[in-house]
């Protein structure tokens, strides 16, 4: 019997909490959002449980994400870290600017990565070559993982020159 009361007390939780409860009919809105307006809060029958909730006057979190498109630990922490986290938190709470270049960068000199090599993206090397330069007034880049990444890369930077909203694009 002991199992019982902690199910019934979890699901008494749920239904008193806002933003743990169950959908209701007509609720297409996340549980995050149910108190973020009255008429959400009509919608997903949440008016009573949102007009003791205060909400912070606090600054926005700000982010910039340098990411490589191909780059397979930028995609999980993109799908599965920041995506997850814009998606729970307030829209006003977090400000993202991703660019994606990640570590095309235009180099370093040798001797900063001598007895350093942990500190550096690539292997050093005596002779370091650019990640990115100017050939007969044309820009060309070096990507980590390749060519198609550049690519990608520019593709992205593209889409999020034209969508201009961040919504939009991630």
């Amino acid at each position: 019997m002991a199992p019982a009361v902690p199910l019934a007390l979890l699901a008494l939780v749920a239904l008193l909490a806002p933003g743990l409860g169950v959908a209701f009919p007509g609720c297409d809105y996340p549980a995050h959002l149910w108190c973020s307006s009255p008429e959400i809060a009509v919608d997903c029958q949440a008016e009573s449980r949102c007009g003791n909730l205060s909400r912070p006057a606090a600054a926005p979190v700000e982010l910039s994400l340098f990411y490589e498109s191909l780059c397979p630990a930028c995609r999980w922490f993109l799908v599965q870290e920041l995506f997850t986290a814009w998606l729970l938190l307030p829209p006003e709470a977090l400000r993202v600017t991703l660019v994606p270049y990640g570590n095309a960068e235009v180099g370093a000199s040798p001797s900063r990565c001598r007895g350093h090599s942990s500190r550096c993206r690539r292997p050093c090397s005596d002779r370091l070559v650019p990640q990115e330069r100017n050939v007969s007034g044309k820009w060309q880049f070096q990507c980590q993982h390749g060519p198609e990444e550049c690519l990608g890369n520019m593709i992205e930077t593209c889409l999020m020159h034209e969508a201009k909203n961040f919504s939009t694009y991630f």
